[in-house]
C-alpha cells in the first residue's frame, strides 16, 4: 500500500502529484487524530492496537504527503519499523487473551492476568515505548526522521499534532500495561495453561532495539530507495533494461 501511494506520485500520476500528496496529507492527519482518540476510548487491547495502527499509518501518509526526499525516506523507515513493533505487540496481546478464562481481549477479562505472565509484561512494556517513539527503540528513529523532515518543510502544525499523538500513544499503551500487569484482577481468576510462544516477539523486539541503536543501514537503504522513487526515468530504464 505504501509503495503504491509512492508510485502514484512519482511514476503513474506525476502531473497530479501535488494534488495526490495534499490528499494523502489530509487523510494522514485524519488517521492520526481518529486512530489516537479511538485507541484511547476502546476497552479492548487488540482493538487498541488496531486503532494504533491507523494512527501510525497516518504518520506514514503524512511523510509521503510532504513529498520531499527526506520525508519519503522517513515514511519508508517508519513503515518498516512499525511493522516490526506492531507484529510483536499483536502476538503478545493474543497470547494474553488466550490465557483469559473467557477467550477475549477485553480489559474486563484480562485485568490482572499479567501477574502470571511477567515475561510478557517486559516485552509489552518495551513495545509500548517503541510505539510512542521513545529511545533506544526504532520507534524513536522513525519519529526523529519524521520530525526532521517536518522541520525542513516548516510544517509546524502537523509536527505539533505528531507530538501530541506520541503522548497519547504512551498514555493508552501504559494504561493497557497497568490494567494487565499492575492492577489486581476484579476477582480470583484461573489462568488457562498455554505455551508462552515468546520466541517470535523476543526476536522482533530484539530487532526493534537493534534498529534503534544501529539505524544507519535501514536509513541508508530508505534514502537510496527514495532516490530511485524520485527518478522515474532511471527506474523505468532499470526495469525495462533500457
Amino acid at each position: 500500500g505504501v509503495y503504491g501511494f509512492l508510485r502514484m506520485t512519482t511514476l503513474l500520476f506525476v502531473a497530479q502529484a501535488e494534488t495526490i500528496q495534499t490528499v494523502l496529507l489530509v487523510v494522514g492527519v485524519i488517521g492520526v487524530v481518529f486512530g489516537g482518540l479511538s485507541a484511547i476510548g476502546t476497552h479492548n487491547v487488540k482493538r487498541m492496537l488496531a486503532y494504533s495502527t491507523l494512527a501510525q499509518i497516518g504518520f506514514v501518509l503524512v511523510g509521503i504527503g510532504w513529498g520531499t526526499a527526506l520525508s519519503i525516506a522517513a515514511a519508508l523507515v517508519f513503515a518498516v519499523n512499525h511493522s516490526l513493533i506492531k507484529a510483536a505487540m499483536l502476538m503478545l496481546a493474543g497470547a494474553v487473551a488466550s490465557r483469559a478464562p473467557v477467550k477475549t481481549a477485553a480489559f474486563t477479562a484480562i485485568t490482572g492476568l499479567g501477574k502470571y505472565l511477567p515475561g510478557m509484561g517486559v516485552l509489552f512494556f518495551l513495545g509500548s515505548l517503541a510505539l510512542a517513539g521513545i529511545p533506544p527503540t526504532n520507534g524513536f528513529i522513525s519519529k526523529l526522521l519524521l520530525f526532521q523532515s517536518g522541520i525542513a518543510a516548516a510544517e509546524w502544525g502537523v509536527l505539533a499534532l505528531i507530538g501530541v499523538s506520541s503522548v497519547l500513544t504512551l498514555v493508552y499503551t501504559m494504561r493497557a500495561f497497568r490494567r494487565i500487569w499492575w492492577q489486581a484482577p476484579d476477582a480470583e481468576v484461573k489462568v488457562k495453561a498455554s505455551g508462552d510462544r515468546l520466541l517470535a516477539p523476543i526476536l522482533l523486539l530484539g530487532l526493534v532495539v537493534l534498529l534503534g541503536v544501529w539505524a544507519e543501514p535501514l536509513v541508508s537503504l530508505a534514502q537510496a530507495t527514495t532516490e530511485w522513487l524520485l527518478s522515474p526515468a532511471a527506474y523505468v530504464a532499470a526495469v525495462l533494461g533500457g
